[in-house]
């Protein structure tokens, strides 16, 4: 009879074991997913890479640009992120991610 409890202990013993190493090895999986994924996201960015951060489509991203190039001409001074910030090189627009979140934070900011 004792033989028989402690079988069946190890065997549930045994149970659990493969299901927690399936449980963590599925946990693992997606954080390495997450972590490739952010990975992905490149320092400077095009309008294309831009537009899959934000979701949005170039075509909007063209609109804001245009839109606050034409209201910045209009102003003297103004806050830093207040206008989507972006640099030039050989005459295509480039956006560093760090200046894009902090523009972003800005205009979440001004909606509250």
């Amino acid at each position: 009879m004792k033989q028989k409890t402690y079988i069946v202990g190890v065997l549930i013993l045994g149970i659990s074991i493969v299901l927690a190493a399936f449980i963590l090895s599925d946990n693992f999986k997606n954080l390495e997913n997450k972590t490739t994924n952010k990975q992905a996201i490149p320092d400077l960015m095009t309008i294309t890479q831009l537009s899959e951060y934000l979701q949005i489509s170039e075509e909007a991203i063209g609109k804001i640009i245009k839109e606050d190039d034409l209201e910045r001409a209009k102003l003297s001074s103004y806050d830093t992120y207040q206008f989507i910030p972006y640099l030039k090189i050989d005459n295509q627009k480039r956006f560093m991610k760090s200046e894009i979140d902090e523009w972003l934070k800005y205009k979440n900011v001004q909606h509250e």
